[in-house]
């Protein structure tokens, strides 16, 4: 089963009319389920409402009566008549005082009386007998009734039945005496009582009355026995619906105590039934009149609308099927007519679309071929004919590209899009794109679309061998740098030991300053080496920051100590302004703010001869958290640098101006370095300078401030401190160059070591073999047969001797000095060695190795 056959058609008139019908059918059921659950509440609550009233009109009328009857008998209970007749017994003036009472007030006549006294009958009106009740039942009823001159109700057995009476007492007295003469009672008889049934009938406007005792009725208005079942009249009390009838029951209550006593009230409910018929009938009405609206509407909107849904439907059909481009007509419809122009417009994009598309495919210059879903071609543009048709590719070439691309386009039948196919042809590369052409939700064609990249695959080819050549040069270039720098220290290394230690010796002014001259100019090519090695290192991304916890005020010391000395030499004064606590730990890099430091404050002594040097260190610390920044400023009064060379002065190897070099010197690396390491610890330097003014340097470098002011790792400078060892030092040096072997033998002869040399690493082992009392060892790097690195390795390892080894390098790489110390080197050296440097190695070997506690280790 297609798609299209999953749904029926219907057509839109039809739907719309439905709903419109669906809808006003259900509004109007909504609203006159309303109307009638309304309509039935009010009937409820009107009838709740009628019976609440008759039930309290019925015990209002009751009361009446009662209270009517109790006003008489209270009145002639103190008569005088009365209490004189009482005294004397006499029977006809009692009957002639109660007829007289009778006849004056004949509507509140009880039924019967009598009055007795606590043993006897004293008398009675012989009414009594008339419903049947003995004289000496009247005595028992007196005797039976409670104190008070409450109404009691009492069921009596005559000779017709039961009966069921109201009684109610009350005494005579005699007013002179107060003596109580006797107690007379009145009496109801409720049995068959018409004249109280019909004073509640009047009262109650009501149809009929039934007063009912327990479980029978004893009295009513109506002689019809349909209403003499207290089941149908209890049925009927408890509803509030539209019956015939609406009854409404009223149990009796006298001084507020319930009784056995029921009021039934019977009212005909015909009106109402009546009218709520006639609300049904108006309600049926309504639903028809709504049925035969909706089926108009039906029939009235399903020839406008499916008129003007058939014109639509049949342009969009000539439109889409015969692709004429024709002119929507219009609708009456608003819509319908709105609906026609989006498809007229839509048609002439579609057109466009597919004009442009084909233009594309047949115009472009890259080969574009169509194919099904299973895999056969269906098209190729004049570009993909003439790349594969025309002689460019025989049919080998092209079968290879069919078999390459097939699976790629089994993989686009199942909704993959394919980009970067690349697919080698000959000397020609091709890169190909497939895409899926999804229509009606299904996959029906792909489209590959390839683009010749021969040339750009050649220069990808060409850019990897660019850059293999690039590494290779930069290795080159580094293990150049490392042997140069071996072999530049190496004789800087004579020069300097040499210089140094014929200055010790010298005696006469003129000769040590020609020494002096000499350290210094040893010196300065050092500087110059180690700017160069430092760039190199900084190039090949070899160069790492190593933070630890250091006092950032011995800065101020050690640039005072080192560069005041400088100053005073060229009259310019230095001012070193240090705004820090002393101490004031900072976690960072110490070496490379020394560095960066050192080489501005050297610039600046170096291009000012008059004036002063400034350099003002500061911490801006954060106000939350330990983060601050380290604010370095050096300014000095020197020559200045040109506006013009001011944006480049911090690349390598440029100075200020072409004549700089040749009057001060420099490798043109220092603020290169500088601006690197500034940027390694993420932080930033600025220039402001005017030619013959000076210039002002300005680095901030983010550091974290350490809330405890003590550090173990505090850095001073030392220069040459006495240093005595207890016993002679038996050291083994290990050097294959004379000269450097004869500066290091003269400076540990200094300190009384007896040193041991030897040449390279096979006589280094051969020698530890035989003697193994050695205190030191000093190791160069590149040594013949046997390097430095390997050596120090036999000796941990094979030998597992624990002798302390003290590596010399000229190379300064780092890799070397991590080298030396993953092998097991415990202090590592640079050359040119000087003597302030080997003397704090040696304090380092003093310190973990000759102390009491490692001693005794």
């Amino acid at each position: 089963m297609t798609k299209t056959q999953k749904y029926s058609r219907r057509r839109l008139a039809s739907l719309i009319t439905r709903s419109i019908f669906i809808t006003i059918s259900v509004l109007t059921v909504i609203v006159l389920l309303q109307n009638y659950q309304v309509n039935q509440q009010v009937v409820a609550q009107e009838a709740a409402r009628s019976k609440l009233q008759t039930s309290s009109l019925v015990q209002q009328i009751f009361n009446y009566r009662l209270q009517s009857l109790e006003i008489q008998q209270d009145s002639y209970s103190r008569n005088l008549s009365l209490t004189s007749a009482l005294m004397s017994l006499n029977a006809s003036d009692i009957d002639a005082f109660f007829n007289g009472v009778d006849q004056v007030s004949p509507a509140v006549t009880p039924d019967f009386r009598f009055i007795i006294d606590d043993e006897e009958l004293l008398w009675e009106d012989a009414n009594a007998q008339f419903y049947g009740i003995e004289p000496q039942a009247l005595l028992e009823i007196g005797h039976n009734m409670s104190m008070g001159t409450n109404w009691h109700v009492e069921e009596v057995s005559s000779m017709m039945g039961p009966r069921y009476l109201l009684l109610r007492r009350t005494p005579v007295i005699d007013l002179d005496s107060g003596e109580v003469l006797g107690y007379i009672h009145i009496g109801l008889v409720l049995n068959s009582n018409f004249s109280l049934v019909s004073s509640l009938l009047k009262g109650a406007n009501v149809d009929h009355i039934l007063l009912a005792a327990k479980s029978n009725i004893i009295a009513a208005t109506t002689k019809t026995d349909d209403f003499r079942h207290l089941k149908w009249l209890d049925e009927y009390a408890s509803v509030l619906k539209n019956h015939e009838y609406m009854v409404s029951r009223t149990d009796l209550t006298i001084n507020g105590n319930p009784t056995f006593l029921s009021v039934y009230t019977i009212q005909n409910n015909a009106h109402i039934v009546t009218m709520m018929r006639s609300h049904y009938m108006w309600v049926i009405i309504a639903l028809v009149c709504i049925l035969l609206i909706a089926l108009f509407s039906r029939h009235w909107l399903g020839q406008r609308v499916s008129k003007e849904l058939l014109r639509l439907t049949k342009y969009t059909t000539v439109a889409a099927e015969k692709q004429k481009d024709s002119e929507f007509c219009g609708s009456s419809i608003e819509e319908f007519h709105q609906i026609g122009e989006s498809f007229q417009t839509a048609f002439q994009r579609l057109k466009e679309q597919e004009k442009l598309f084909v233009d594309l495919f047949n115009y472009s210059l890259s080969p574009i071929t169509l194919w099904d879903n299973k895999g056969k071609l269906i098209e190729m543009n004049p570009a993909a004919e003439r790349s594969f048709k025309t002689g460019n590719l025989d049919d080998n070439g092209f079968s290879i590209l069919v078999e390459k691309l097939i699976p790629q386009i089994h993989m686009c039948a199942h909704g993959a899009t394919i980009t970067g196919v690349t697919i080698p042809i000959g000397e020609t590369t091709y890169r190909w794109n497939l895409s899926p052409i999804i229509i009606d939700n299904e996959i029906r064609n792909i489209i590959a679309q390839g683009q010749d990249v021969t040339s750009f695959i050649e220069a990808q080819r060409q850019s990897a061998l660019a850059r293999e050549e690039a590494e290779e040069s930069a290795r080159v270039r580094a293990d150049f740098l490392a042997k140069m720098s071996h072999e530049l220290r190496t004789p800087l290394n004579g020069i300097l030991g040499i210089s140094q230690l014929l200055r010790d010796k010298m005696v006469d002014p003129n000769t040590k300053e020609h020494i002096d001259i000499l350290c210094h100019s040893g010196e300065h090519l050092l500087a110059v080496l180690n700017d160069i090695l430092d760039f190199s290192k900084i190039e090949q991304g070899k160069f790492q920051i190593q933070c630890a916890d250091f006092n950032l005020t011995e800065l101020v010391t050690t640039v005072d100590k080192i560069y005041r000395p400088l100053c005073d030499e060229k009259s310019v004064a230095l001012d070193v302004v240090s705004k820090l606590d002393d101490p004031f730990i900072v976690f960072s890099d110490q070496v490379r703010i020394n560095q960066i430091l050192f080489n501005l404050v050297s610039n600046a002594v170096k291009f000012t001869s008059k004036g002063q040097v400034r350099v003002v260190i500061e911490c801006i610390e954060e106000p939350d958290g330990n983060d601050a920044t380290l604010h370095i400023a050096v300014k000095d009064s020197g020559i200045g640098i040109d506006y013009s060379r001011q944006e480049t002065i911090f690349e390598p190897f440029v100075q200020a101006e072409s004549t700089t070099t040749r009057e001060y010197g420099g490798s043109g690396l220092g603020l290169a370095i500088v601006k690197s390491l500034v940027d390694l610890m993420n932080g930033h330097i600025s220039l402001q300078s005017r030619p013959g003014h000076g210039a002002t340097f300005d680095v901030l470098i983010p550091v974290e401030v350490k809330p405890d002011k003590q550090t173990s790792n505090s850095y001073n400078l030392v220069s040459e401190p006495a240093l005595m060892f207890d016993d002679e030092l038996q050291v083994l040096l290990v050097e294959d160059n004379h000269t450097n072997a004869f500066i290091a033998k003269a400076f540990c002869e200094k300190y009384g070591m007896k040193v041991h040399w030897v040449q390279d690493g096979y006589n280094a082992i051969d020698f530890l073999k035989r003697d193994t009392h050695i205190d030191l060892i000093l190791m160069d790097n590149q040594l013949p047969q046997l390097g430095g690195i390997e050596t120090t390795k036999i000796i941990r390892e094979d030998l597992g001797l624990s002798v302390p080894i003290y590596a010399c390098t000229a190379d300064g790489m780092q890799d070397t000095k991590r080298a030396f110390l993953a092998v097991g080197a415990d202090y590592v050296l640079v050359k040119p060695i000087k003597e302030v440097a080997l003397n704090q190695a040696f304090v380092h070997y003093k310190h973990t190795f000759l102390s009491s506690e490692n001693r005794a280790h």
